[in-house]
């Protein structure tokens, strides 16, 4: 995709040359200012996957806002993954120019929409939305649950669960122990089974498997369902999917691996205090459990809206 480093600039024929709004395409270095707009996962990404875009905006040549944006090829939709404006320069179309370079980039790149998510309770939230809502976006919908969990929760879930017994037909292993054989049965279950990829360990190629606290599932030796975690940041697991074979589903294996997988975070909470749960707000049973099981420690839940508009 080509990247034009100039992109436009937005400004009324009253002002000054110091107050245009000079919306650009970062590279490399350039990155550099703009960094303290957005997170630190957010930056590794755009250092390392790509698609990832990011647009700084400028007044006089100081940084004032940053648009982030994933755009791969040959794909009909691009998605606003941040966007960001300095409290001291709202209000003079410093966002109003930043998504104006988004949707140029998206339509290059031959998207026919670009969509974004934010969580409902940021403090930036309602400016999000009249921003989007000022540049024809739809009504933002609410697509998944964010519960954000700590120690209590981990600790009332290991008080309140019995704990898990082997049996002479499943076993719970930790994903650390997994064998490259191993490795190859997963990837051929994604296929004989239909996995989707969010559910798949495939499906997460930046961030790493918390090996320790992740379990494998074993049906009379065969691998038949895992429990994923993936390292967020320095301090914090994201509990990523939980998959288990069809024809086990309703049989308590699934709500096992959910109960082993917290406890094997509890043994780490020292190192990794907090976790992070995404949930679609389709998947009842995982509702169930963290409302039952959890939600007493719950540090806090949002619910993670979706907005789009054509391009």
């Amino acid at each position: 995709m080509d990247r034009p480093w100039f992109l436009g600039a937005i400004g009324s024929p009253t002002m000054n040359d110091s107050d245009i709004v000079i919306s650009r395409v970062l590279e490399g270095f350039h990155r550099v200012p703009f960094a303290r707009f957005t997170s630190s996962y957010t930056n590794r990404r755009c250092d390392h996957e790509a698609g990832m875009v990011m647009i700084g905006a400028t007044i006089d040549g100081r940084p004032v806002g940053l648009a982030v944006m994933f755009c791969a090829a040959e794909k009909d939709e691009a998605i606003l993954e941040s966007i960001f404006v300095d409290p001291r320069r709202r209000r003079i179309d410093v966002g109003r120019s930043l998504l104006a370079a988004a949707g140029e980039i998206a339509t290059r790149a031959g998207a026919s929409k670009l969509t974004g998510q934010w969580y409902d309770d940021a403090p930036s939230s309602s400016l999000i939305e009249t921003l989007l809502a000022r540049d024809g976006w739809k009504t933002p919908e609410p697509k998944f649950n964010i519960h954000r969990a700590s120690r209590p929760g981990f600790e009332f879930l290991d008080r309140t669960s019995r704990p898990w017994r082997s049996s002479s037909r499943f076993e719970l292993e930790s994903w650390s122990g997994m064998k490259p054989d191993d490795l190859r049965i997963v990837d051929a279950l994604r296929e004989s089974h239909d996995i989707p990829l969010g559910l798949h360990p495939s499906g997460e190629t930046l961030l790493e498997i918390s090996a320790d606290t992740s379990l494998l599932l074993r049906d009379r030796g065969s691998i038949a369902g895992w429990f994923l975690h993936h390292h967020l940041g320095h301090d914090i697991i994201r509990y990523s999917s939980l998959w288990v074979r069809p024809d086990l589903i309703g049989r308590g294996v699934g709500l096992a691996l959910a109960i082993e997988g917290v406890r094997r975070h509890l043994a780490v909470a020292e190192r990794r205090p907090r976790g992070l749960f995404v949930v679609s707000l389709k998947n009842e049973a995982m509702h169930r459990f963290i409302t039952r099981r959890i939600a007493p420690g719950l540090d806090r839940s949002s619910a993670l809206l979706h907005s789009e508009r054509a391009l």
